[in-house]
């Protein structure tokens, strides 16, 4: 009987853990799979077409491949690949090194324009997970997209946490650009 009960909570944990960091396509409705709709903090009107022609992502794989996925912009590499760009352009001494907002508004200025997506914590309540757009010429926050981390009941996963974030960025670009095709 003991095992029969083990077997079957070990069964219900697994089949309520969702993936964590998967690169998923978007479905044919243009979103990615999500069971929640995450929350709008900020949303400026912003010409993004003037500037799709470069995203930066923070370092891996799971953020390079989402935001390929959103099919918008032009190119999207990771920060680390910047650097090494800036660098056989042999252009670090001028820019500089890209570390805090200063740095990536030097980036901005002086190698070429770009905007800049990250994950952050919501400074008044950690249990809150944000995604920023961010025009790195003077450091605006574009777009702020929250989502609260159930860490207890449902769990962190990307249909829960992770994909509402990218749809809501989804949101925004089809509202400030004429050239998205979702």
């Amino acid at each position: 009987m003991k095992k029969s009960l083990l077997t079957v909570v070990l069964c219900l944990v697994l089949v309520s853990c969702g993936t964590i960091g998967k690169v998923t396509e978007r479905q044919e409705n243009g979103k990615f799979k999500a069971t929640k709709k995450a929350e709008t903090v900020k949303s400026e009107h912003f010409d993004l077409d003037s500037k799709k022609t470069l995203l930066i992502v923070p370092n891996g794989e799971y953020m390079l491949g989402m935001a390929k996925n959103l099919n918008y912009f032009e190119r999207v590499i990771t920060f680390e690949d910047f650097e090494l760009e800036i660098i056989r352009a042999e252009k670090q001494e001028e820019v500089g090194s890209l570390s805090g907002r200063i740095g990536l508004s030097n980036a901005y200025n002086k190698y070429k324009p770009f905007l800049y997506i990250h994950l952050d914590n919501n400074e008044e309540n950690a249990n809150y997970l944000q995604l920023k757009l961010v025009n790195p010429k003077n450091a605006e926050e574009l777009f702020v997209t929250e989502i609260y981390m159930d860490r207890v009941w449902v769990g962190v996963h990307d249909n829960n946490t992770f994909n509402p974030l990218f749809n809501g960025l989804i949101d925004y670009i089809e509202a400030n650009s004429k050239t998205f095709n979702k």
